[in-house]
Parts: structure tokens; sequence; C-alpha cells
């Protein structure tokens, strides 16, 4: 008789000793990190332009490879179904997050950013001191 679980299967279950809690804080830590460099790049501006889009992309796929290694437990050595379908849908989440961030920056930019010909009206009706 089998009593193993699905999780024991899959070998997803929490190991006795502390090398799963080992991964879990090097993985917060690591990914705290990531989070913090990529902001205090972008507040401090030590680079600009498309250094600074390539380093924050580039800090980004560090933390998605940790995390996916270190809290969705995907290895190389596991070559099952289920490991897969976690890896797939985690990456349809993700690019629906960017794909859907990136659209409502674009819609807010092109609705709260007036042309040329409207600032001009705007500026002509203002009385100012």
């Amino acid at each position: 008789m089998n009593t193993q679980t699905y999780f024991e299967d899959i070998e997803m279950l929490p190991k006795e000793d502390s090398v799963g809690m080992l991964a879990y804080c090097a993985g917060f830590i690591a990914s705290l990190a990531l989070t913090l460099v990529a902001y205090f790049q972008v507040v401090q501006q030590s680079i600009t332009g498309t250094t600074l889009l390539l380093a924050v992309a580039l800090l980004a796929s560090v933390q998605f490879f940790i995390q996916v290694t270190c809290f969705l437990h995907l290895r190389t050595n596991k070559s099952s179904r289920e490991m897969l379908a976690v890896f797939c849908f985690s990456l349809f989440i993700t690019g629906i997050l960017i794909i859907g961030s990136m659209w409502i920056m674009w819609s807010l930019n092109a609705r709260m950013m007036p042309g040329d010909i409207e600032m001009r009206a705007y500026m002509e009706r203002q009385t100012g001191i």
C-alpha cells in the first residue's frame, strides 16, 4: 500500500532538516536586496536612460530566477509535468503583469499629458501675475 501523498511524490514537503527553511530565508533576503537595489537606482538616478532600463530588467530577471528556484522549488533535476505547469503559469502571470502595467502607464501618459496645441491654448487662457 502506497502511503505517499501527492506532495511527497513531487518532493514539495518541507524537509526535516533546516535546508528548506534556509532556502526560503536566502530567497527572501536575495529578493529583498534586489528590489532595494533596483529601487535606489531609480530614486537616486545614479544611471539614466537605456542603461537604467537594462539594469532594472536584469535585476528583475535575476529576481525571477531566484523566486522560481527558492519558492516554487523548480530545479533542474526534476522533470515532472506539474513543475512545468507551475513554471508556465508563473511566466503567464508575470507576462500579464508586465504587459498590463505597461499598457496602463502608456494609456495614462496619453490621457494625462496634453499635446502642444492644448498646452498653448491652456497657457493663453491663464491670467497670471
